[in-house]
């Protein structure tokens, strides 16, 4: 199965049980990365809306990669998760996943 026939929810279940796995329940707050690919012209106005929404946002050619500090659980996560879907269908990007550091303490 190639990896965009995978929905966002099923991927972001897989990250968490990844945590899981290495005894990180998700819920401590930790550096979370987000990954939008597309044309370099169009990243300018997701960094703007992502500023204001209180993310640290960096782009390099045809990828921008937004910053926050959070929880990752399900309840935490599944809104975020959702923005960053409509964000890239607003601005014609491809969200292409998150990443986080494992907190285990």
């Amino acid at each position: 199965m190639d990896a965009s026939d995978i929905s966002h929810d099923e991927r972001d279940a897989m990250v968490r049980a990844a945590l899981a796995e290495q005894g990180d329940s998700g819920v401590t707050p930790r550096h979370t990365l987000f990954f939008f690919l597309g044309d370099e012209d169009a990243h300018g106005d997701l960094c703007e809306v992502a500023r204001r929404a209180g993310f640290i946002a960096r782009g390099d050619g045809d990828m921008t990669i937004l910053e926050t500090t959070m929880a990752v659980d399900a309840e935490s996560f599944a809104p975020v998760s959702s923005m960053m879907q409509t964000w890239a269908a607003a601005f014609q990007l491809e969200y292409d996943g998150w990443e986080c550091a494992v907190v285990t303490h």
